[in-house]
């Protein structure tokens, strides 16, 4: 079985300024009638989130059950958004632009059809970042140029890592417009989105 949820993560905020951003996105998500004020226990998995409001619906592509979703979670501080299962399937060099993909056939990649050894630099850069590392250890080599750059500058396909994100539990595919509402309130900053499973 396991817990469904989407993710919607800040690209662009800053530490310093991710709680205020993560206010105002809350605020306008309460005005659209997304979700309360108010927090729950019950609207998240691990922690307090705001309970669905009556306008969720408005935010979903399709309802597979037509049931309210327990609701939206905020999480300030670094954090890699993956979906929960560590299937980041790619990164690109904010250098050369270089693509390094993670998955593909056993020719390519042995038995498990990965790069074992991609993903486990990837994580353990992240990992560092995560806990605040601001050197050697939260970068990764190109190995196109050459170049190691802080894995926060990469580009991760199927992931983020970002000082803001919005989980949204029990939440079935969010629509294009609940993606630019969220970006809207953060004044225009990039967003990134997927979703994920635990």
């Amino acid at each position: 079985m396991g817990t469904y949820y989407e993710w919607v993560a800040d690209l662009d905020v800053t530490e310093q300024d991710a709680p205020e951003v993560g206010r105002r996105v809350v605020e306008a998500l309460v005005a659209r009638g997304v979700i309360l004020p108010e927090l729950s226990p019950d609207a998240a998995l691990g922690g307090d989130g705001h309970p669905a409001g009556p306008a969720w619906a408005d935010t979903v592509e399709a309802s597979a059950s037509g049931e309210s979703p327990w609701g939206v979670q905020v999480r300030v501080g670094r954090e890699v958004q993956d979906g929960g299962q560590f299937d980041v399937g790619s990164v690109t060099c904010p250098r050369c632009s270089a693509t390094r993909e993670f998955f593909g056939p056993p020719e390519e990649f042995g038995p498990t059809c990965s790069d074992e050894e991609g993903l486990r630099r990837f994580y353990d850069a992240a990992a560092a970042w995560s806990e605040g590392d601001a050197g050697s250890e939260a970068d990764l080599e190109c190995r196109a140029c050459g170049v190691a750059t802080p894995v926060v500058e990469w580009r991760a396909g199927g992931a983020a890592l970002t000082c803001l994100a919005f989980i949204f539990w029990g939440w079935d595919e969010l629509r294009p417009e609940a993606l630019r509402w969220v970006a809207e309130a953060t004044g225009g900053h990039r967003i990134a989105s997927g979703s994920g499973k635990i």
